[in-house]
């Protein structure tokens, strides 16, 4: 695996399948999706995390917030420990990529916060995911001129 070098935040622009129906949806970038109550990571995602673990290395100032989300199914407390489960397991593969531990923070939101409609039917997958999110800001010198995008048709 190779790591990122780019000056700039990395950030995954999604397919039209991974979008889903909402063109508004705020969660396109950066998301790890978990199998019905999983919480391994599949290797599908290591281009992805790698990409995101060079930038934090050669960022040392850079913070991610580590968010696990779950669908609706099951009771609040078990959405919530599967969602920490979720970060959690993020968390670790960036720290075992070399990630600093100290530019990660994790947070559960367990089934509070999903990001595609539950009512239209077959959305429920999409909601068991992790965001990656970046919380902190550029140096005062730095100016982002342009998002950098990963082709999400040559990611996996």
């Amino acid at each position: 695996m190779q790591a990122c070098t780019s000056s700039q935040a990395p950030s995954v622009q999604a397919s039209s399948s991974e979008a889903g129906a909402s063109a508004t949806s705020s969660v396109v970038a950066n998301s790890v999706f978990f199998a019905f109550n999983g919480s391994d990571i599949t290797s599908k995602y290591n281009k992805l995390l790698t990409v995101n673990a060079g930038y934090l290395i050669s960022h040392t100032d850079a913070k991610v917030q580590i968010q696990g989300n779950s669908s609706e199914i099951g009771t609040v407390q078990h959405n919530q420990k599967l969602g920490l489960e979720r970060a959690q397991s993020v968390k670790q593969a960036l720290v075992k990529l070399g990630v600093p531990a100290k530019q990660i923070s994790v947070v559960s939101f367990g089934n509070t916060k999903p990001a595609y409609p539950t009512e239209t039917g077959g959305e429920q997958p999409k909601n068991q995911r992790v965001d990656i999110v970046y919380t902190s800001t550029p140096p005062y010198q730095y100016t982002l001129k342009k998002t950098p995008m990963i082709d999400t048709s040559t990611m996996y």
